[in-house]
This record gives C-alpha cells, sequence and structure tokens, in this order.
C-alpha cells in the first residue's frame, strides 16, 4: 500500500513538471506581434513619451496659475494668543498730597508689579486687487498659453519618435531574424559540400586538404550562425525596450517590410514638413513666447495700481470676536500706486536678456528649417537610391545562385576546385546579406522620411 502511494505521488509531481514546462513554452514563444500592435504598446508605456506627457500637463497647470496675477488675493486669518508680564519693581514718581495752593506733590517711590497676563484672540480678512500694472498680467496669461501649446507641440514630436524607435527597432529585429536565416542556409550548404567532399574523398576523386577545408568552412559558417543568434536576442530586447517593457519579456513578431516604389514630388514634401512637423509649430511658439518674455519684461517699467481692503477683530474674549460685530473691528482700505524708480538696472537688464533670447529662438527656428529641408532631400534620395540597389541585388542574388549551381556541377566532375565552390558559398551568401539589408534600409529610410514630415502618428491611426 505505501509503495502504491509513492508511486502515485512520484506520478502526480511529474505531471506537474510536464504541465509547468508546457506552460512556460508557451509563455517563451510569446504573443505575435505586428508593427502596429508594438506602436500601440510603446503609446501606452515608453517612459519618455509619458514623461512628456507629464511636461503637457504641468503645462496646463501653469495656465490656470498665470490668472493669479488678475484674480483677487483673499486671506483670512484667526488667532489666540496670551501675554504675560512677570512680577517688576521700579521707582516712580507717585503723588504724595497737596501743597498750599492745590497742586500736587510727587515723591520719588518704589513701585511693585505682580504677575499678570492678558488673553487675545483675533480674527480678519485680507483682499489685494491689481487695477493695473503695465501689462503684466494679460501677457503672463497669454505667455502660459503660447507655452502650452508649445509643449503639446513637444508632446507630438516625442510621440513621433517613440513610433520611429519602434519602427527602427521592429525592422532591425526583423532583418536580423532573416539574416539568421541567411546564415542557416549557409551552415546547411557547408554542411552539405563537406558531404559530398567526404564521398568524393572516399571514391579518391579529392584530395584530404579539400575535405578539412570544407570542415574548417562549415565551422566558419555556423560561428556566424551563432553570432547571429545573439544579434537577434539583442535586437529582441531592443524592441521590448522601446515598447517601454522588460527587456526579457518574450517577444516573437510577424515578418513585415514597409516599401512605397513612388513618393510625393521633393517640392510638395518639404511644404508638408513646414506645415505638419511638430518642432517646426514648436519654435514658432517659442518665438512668441520670447516677444511675451520681452513684453512682460518691460511691463516692469510702468506703475503699479492696486486696490486693498483689510477687517480685523479682537477681543480678550473669543465669543466676542465672532459676535457683536459691532464692536471690537478695525478696517483698512485705500488705492494703493507704487512705481519703481531705479533698481540697479535690473529692470533695464531683464529687457535686454529678453530682446535675445527672442533673437536666438528666431535662429533657432531658422536653423531647423534648413536643416529640415536638408534632411527631408537626403531621405528622399537615400529612399530613391535604395529602391534601384534593391533592383541591382535582386539580380546579383539571381546571378549569385546560377553560379553556386555552376560551380558545385563543376566540382562533381571535376573542372572546379573546392576553392571556387567555396567562393561561390561565400558571394551566394553575401549577396543575400546585402539584398536583406537594403529592403530593411529602404522600410527604416521611408520611416525617417515620414517623421521629419511629421506625418508619423498620422500614418499608424
Amino acid at each position: 500500500m505505501l509503495r502504491l502511494i509513492k508511486t502515485a505521488f512520484v506520478l502526480f509531481a511529474m505531471l506537474l513538471i510536464v504541465s509547468a514546462t508546457e506552460v512556460n513554452a508557451q509563455e517563451t514563444k510569446g504573443t505575435v506581434y505586428t508593427l502596429q500592435e508594438c506602436i500601440n504598446t510603446a503609446l501606452k508605456n515608453n517612459s519618455s513619451l509619458r514623461n512628456a506627457g507629464y511636461s503637457y500637463d504641468a503645462a496646463k497647470m501653469d495656465v490656470l496659475s498665470s490668472f493669479k496675477g488678475i484674480l483677487p488675493s483673499l486671506s483670512v486669518s484667526a488667532g489666540r494668543g496670551e501675554y504675560e508680564t512677570g512680577p517688576a519693581e521700579y521707582l516712580s514718581n507717585e503723588p504724595v498730597g497737596l501743597d498750599e495752593d492745590g497742586n500736587v506733590i510727587y515723591e520719588l517711590r518704589t513701585r511693585k508689579t505682580e504677575l499678570t497676563t492678558r488673553k487675545s484672540t483675533t480674527a480678519g480678512f485680507n483682499l489685494d486687487q491689481t487695477i493695473f500694472d503695465g501689462g503684466i498680467w494679460w501677457n503672463q496669461i497669454r505667455k502660459a498659453r503660447v507655452e502650452q501649446k508649445s509643449s503639446k507641440y513637444n508632446f507630438e514630436s516625442q510621440r513621433n519618435n517613440t513610433i520611429l524607435l519602434v519602427q527602427s527597432s521592429y525592422f532591425d529585429l526583423i532583418k536580423q531574424i532573416k539574416m539568421l536565416e541567411v546564415y542557416d542556409l549557409a551552415v546547411q550548404r557547408s554542411k552539405a559540400q563537406l558531404d559530398r567532399t567526404s564521398k568524393m574523398f572516399e571514391l579518391g576523386a579529392v584530395a584530404k586538404v579539400d575535405m578539412f577545408r570544407a570542415k574548417v568552412n562549415l565551422g566558419n559558417d555556423r560561428i556566424n550562425f551563432l553570432k547571429q543568434k545573439n544579434t537577434v536576442e539583442q535586437s529582441r530586447k531592443n524592441l521590448n525596450l522601446a515598447m517601454g517593457r522588460d527587456p526579457f519579456t518574450p517577444l516573437e513578431v510577424k515578418i513585415e517590410v514597409q516599401r512605397e516604389e513612388t513618393l510625393p514630388d521633393i517640392k510638395e514634401m518639404v511644404k508638408t514638413a513646414y506645415e505638419h512637423q511638430p518642432l517646426i509649430k514648436k519654435d514658432e511658439l517659442d518665438i512668441r513666447s520670447s516677444e511675451l518674455s520681452a513684453a512682460l519684461a518691460k511691463g516692469l517699467n510702468f506703475p503699479r495700481l492696486s486696490a486693498y481692503v483689510s477687517y480685523n477683530r479682537f477681543h480678550e474674549n473669543s465669543v466676542k470676536v465672532f459676535s457683536d460685530f459691532g464692536q471690537n473691528y478695525s478696517t483698512q482700505y485705500g488705492i494703493r500706486l507704487s512705481f519703481n524708480i531705479f533698481n540697479g538696472f535690473s529692470d533695464y537688464a531683464n529687457v535686454q536678456k529678453a530682446e535675445i533670447g527672442r533673437k536666438a529662438a528666431m535662429e533657432t527656428y531658422e536653423e531647423y528649417k534648413r536643416t529640415l529641408k536638408a534632411s527631408v532631400h537626403q531621405y528622399y534620395a537615400d529612399y530613391m537610391s535604395t529602391l534601384d540597389i534593391i533592383k541591382i541585388n535582386q539580380e546579383n542574388l539571381e546571378a549569385a545562385k546560377e553560379e553556386m549551381r555552376l560551380e558545385e556541377e563543376r566540382y562533381m566532375v571535376g573542372a572546379g576546385t573546392a576553392l571556387e565552390v567555396r567562393e561561390a558559398q561565400v558571394n551566394l551568401t553575401r549577396a543575400e546579406e546585402t539584398l536583406i539589408a537594403a529592403q530593411f534600409t529602404a522600410s527604416l529610410i521611408l520611416a525617417q522620411l515620414d517623421n521629419q514630415l511629421g506625418l508619423t502618428y498620422q500614418k499608424i491611426k
């Protein structure tokens, strides 16, 4: 009976291990992600994009805060205190009587006071309202709104960059996977060549050195295959990081190649970039913000006019403070005018700094426009030339396959050498590598071009 129980326990444990292994295998395989799904995940999880969103939210709060200059300032206060005077002794002229004429007679006497305490309760409010401050309050509101829009365009730019990062990582992973397939084919070809060479050596058709050379070639191809496996895993980690996930999260991707054979006219593309690129709009708003900063600095040269009201209540008895409102109070109200005549050239320096900031913002804007135009032209030229390169590489690949077939046939009949077969193998592998690299370079350039045009998010929605 005991042996039966032990056997059942062992079988149950083995069942648990097998089940756990199957579950782990399913998790390791992971979900197959399309490019769109990778992008959607990144838009939810990417930390850089989240931080840009937080900055945009903070800019919204700055707009709300900017209204403090025009809204009244109201404060209320209440307090309860006690004033204590300790025992004291001091000399004092004290009246001691009257003289014949009826005048009071004083003599220097010592006076003593006992410990005394006095309680006090106060309550009140203060209201202050700006009437005129040289336009500072109005420019603060406008500046905050401009900076909110600028922050919005910065968020859109970061969103485009996040999508581009995912696209770049996604295409790189697919490229490395395809490269791994190429190296696997290279291993299979080298293995087949080794088998052929071994059989021919057994028949005395080739020298033993050819067999050893074939073994070396197979070993080198295996090394390249193993290295490429590590490259694939690193690319997989990079894509996970771009998606805002743990780098070791299981991830499988669907093989997608995005390519367009034709593009709009280059002048039209530059125009599109000027109209849709978020950083262009951000720089325009930064110029406006610097202009408002200059206006704010100049506003300090104007007088400030404000109105104020103050109402306070006081009494030793706290009940009296909050009742009998016709007694025990003081009020103060009026209009206050202030004007800064001289503060050590601080106002002048602030105005000049604001003007310098405006000029710097304009220079940044113009420089970025030039850079953007050059980038669009460069990506356009690179993309069109890459399409031509792909066509050439496709022809080269077909030629390399035919070369490989012919060299193997020549070697089998003794008309060719092992070195010539190996050279044909290397040429074929290189042609496959070059074609894959060109195909995914084209996809990446197209994504980079969309990013420069400011159309990245629009195209994936």
